[in-house]
């Protein structure tokens, strides 16, 4: 059966194929290379949603939703060697401090203690005296090469194993959401299919892979803004402005977009309500607080400090007047007069 795959770079459509050979030769011309290269990456990523990076590009495949995921099904009935693996990873605290690294980052280095790969999830169970799994993670880079690793050593609480860590592979892994329950505590994972302790890295299927997997619902880090804000000048000219990194949190976002939702705040857009399932859970996060005035040790409020807004209010929060940024009030004031 035929699958129509839509190639999307950058998030700009690029090209709709009729199939996968099809993309495939549009992939390697694209790219100038055999299309062979590009079967596995087009399945995949159009079954798991995973990108394919080449250098600071991003493509996306993107089929029915019915065709990917009877895919899917096939794939993983026949463990195939495209299907996504899932594992448990335990992470002590008293090593890394994990929750303080996702505090800041989006992708994290880890060690690579097994042979993971692109687009498989990790469960990261955190130890010691907390004990239960808190985050779900994608590989984005299963080997990250020496040069470009990212030891985030200020994260790492004990330093011979910070030494010990230098010595190995390392895996680049993206939050994908954060949970805190103990439902997915030792106790209930050993209720639902687990065996033993957790003492390293782990594959799940089957009934305890479901179970986790259905306490983590959505993906806070993707399409949520970019890195910076741009903005159109007269002459075609553009301005950039760049989003500090209390903004960027994506756990903070979560927790902001819980409570108020997935809506400007200011000029009440919804992007889903406007532009239908591609627009879901697309919003910009504006930090309140100006940089000049956090301190050193700062942690941000997400319900304080936090407000969803479009990308159009988020640019106009950003430029000044008169020496002075709009206030969040000053510009709904605006946008309600010219309504």
């Amino acid at each position: 059966m035929a699958s129509p795959i839509t190639i999307i770079k950058n998030e700009e459509l690029l090209f709709e194929a009729t199939n996968i050979q099809e993309a495939a030769s549009f992939l390697a011309n694209h790219l100038k290379t055999t299309k062979f290269k590009y079967f596995d990456p087009i399945e995949r990523g159009y079954v798991y949603n995973i990108p394919y990076i080449v250098k600071e590009d991003k493509y996306r495949f993107v089929a029915p939703e019915e065709i990917a995921t009877n895919r899917r099904k096939e794939l993983e009935e026949r463990e195939h060697k495209n299907a996504r693996r899932f594992w448990v990873v335990p992470a002590n605290p008293e090593d890394y401090d994990l929750a303080s690294a996702f505090s800041r980052y989006e992708t994290i280095d880890w060690r690579r203690s097994r042979k993971y790969e692109n687009g498989d999830i990790l469960f990261m169970y955190v130890s010691d005296n907390i004990q239960r799994v808190r985050y779900k993670v994608e590989v984005i880079k299963g080997l990250v090469p020496p040069n470009e690793v990212n030891h985030n050593k200020m994260f790492w609480r004990n330093e011979a194993k910070f030494e010990q860590s230098m010595t190995g592979n390392w895996t680049r892994f993206r939050l994908v959401d954060e949970v805190d329950t103990i439902e997915l505590s030792l106790a209930q994972l050993r209720e639902h299919g687990l065996n033993g302790n957790i003492q390293g890295p782990m594959k799940v299927t089957g009934k305890l892979r479901n179970y986790i997997m259905s306490f983590f619902e959505r993906d806070i880090t993707h399409s949520y803004y970019p890195d910076e804000v741009s903005e159109t000048l007269e002459e075609g000219k553009r301005k950039t402005i760049r989003v500090n990194v209390y903004e960027r949190n994506p756990i903070a976002r979560k927790h902001c977009m819980e409570h108020y939702g997935a809506q400007c705040k200011i000029c009440s857009l919804n992007f889903e309500d406007t532009y239908g399932e591609v627009g879901k859970d697309f919003i910009h996060v504006h930090h309140i607080v100006p940089l000049h005035e956090i301190q050193q040790g700062y942690e941000v409020d997400p319900i304080q400090d936090l407000i969803p807004v479009c990308p159009n209010c988020h640019a106009m929060l950003h430029r000044k007047e008169n020496g002075d940024y709009l206030t969040i009030e000053q510009l709904r004031e605006r946008i309600l007069k010219r309504a």
